[in-house]
Parts: structure tokens; sequence; C-alpha cells
């Protein structure tokens, strides 16, 4: 199974170190929301206007843009697009990997300068990706124990089934 896809349970202490990371960004940009996602697209935490109800949407539909936008790169010979910037009408949309699971999104609208939120998401997707490795790496830990023991749990009942 891909690493990537696998479910990581991100602990209450590093949840909130997220939502600092994320208020702080939204605060320091005046932008009007923030998202950080896996991979997939499942929210992993989200920052700013509370009337936002779509999030779960939002959160797919962007991981499918950074997808999509990864391909593209292929085609071009290029590794990856690590950043992606949308413009619209009345908000913009510029969107972070972190590393290679994670992704940042920010939402801003005309009066936000987006030179302003490219520098504070770097700063941001930098202080992000320390706590989203420890995360990952207590995974693996757990994963490791886990997997040891089940596995000789496993082959002890099996031996007491075919017990001679």
């Amino acid at each position: 199974m891909d690493p990537q896809l696998t479910s990581i349970i991100v602990p209450t202490e590093e949840i909130n170190q997220i939502e600092e990371c994320l208020g702080r960004l939204v605060e320091d940009t005046g932008s009007d929301y923030a998202l950080l996602l896996d991979k997939s697209g499942q929210v992993i935490s989200s920052k700013g206007d509370g009337d936002r109800q779509d999030i779960t949407a939002l959160g797919a539909l962007i991981a499918g843009v950074f997808a999509s936008s990864r391909e593209v790169a292929k085609l071009l010979r290029e590794r990856d697009f690590r950043a992606s910037f949308q413009q619209g009408v009345r908000e913009n949309i510029f969107i972070a990997m972190i590393e290679e699971q994670w992704i940042l999104c920010i939402i801003f609208n005309k009066g936000t300068h987006i030179g302003l939120v490219k520098v504070l998401t770097k700063k941001a997707t930098d202080e992000l990706a320390s706590v989203l490795d420890r995360v990952r790496q207590q995974h693996k830990a757990r994963d490791e124990v886990l997997g040891s023991s089940f596995r000789t749990s496993m082959e002890d009942t099996i031996d007491l089934l075919f017990r001679d």
C-alpha cells in the first residue's frame, strides 16, 4: 500500500500547532481562509471565515486541481509544480505543496497582495512541514510496533491452531 495514502491520525498537540500556524497565516496575510489538506483532499485543519460549510467538497476539488497540475508538469518534463495560483473575480486561491503528502490552500480577496501571500505561505509551509514530519514519524513508529506485535500474535495463534 502506498504510505502516502494510509490514514494518519494527527494528535491533539500537533493539531493545535497546525491551527495556530493557519490562524497566524490568515491574520498576517489578511486572507479569508486557510486549509491544510492531505494529498487525497481530506481536510486536516482549517482557519478563517466560519461561514464556509463546503470545506469538504472544496478540499477534494483543490486536491484534484493540484493532482491535475502535477500531471501537466510531467507533460512539460517538470518534476512537479510546488505551487499554484488561481485568480477569480472576487477571490483568489494560492495552493502550495508541503513535502509530498500535504497541501496548504489560502483563499483571499483582491485586497490582499499575492506577493505577501507567497512569502508568508513559504514560512508557514516550512513550519507545517516540521510538525507534519513529526506526525509521520510517530505514525511510522506506531505502525512498526503494531505490525510486529500483530505478526507475532498471529503466528502464535496459527501455531496453536495447527499444533500436532
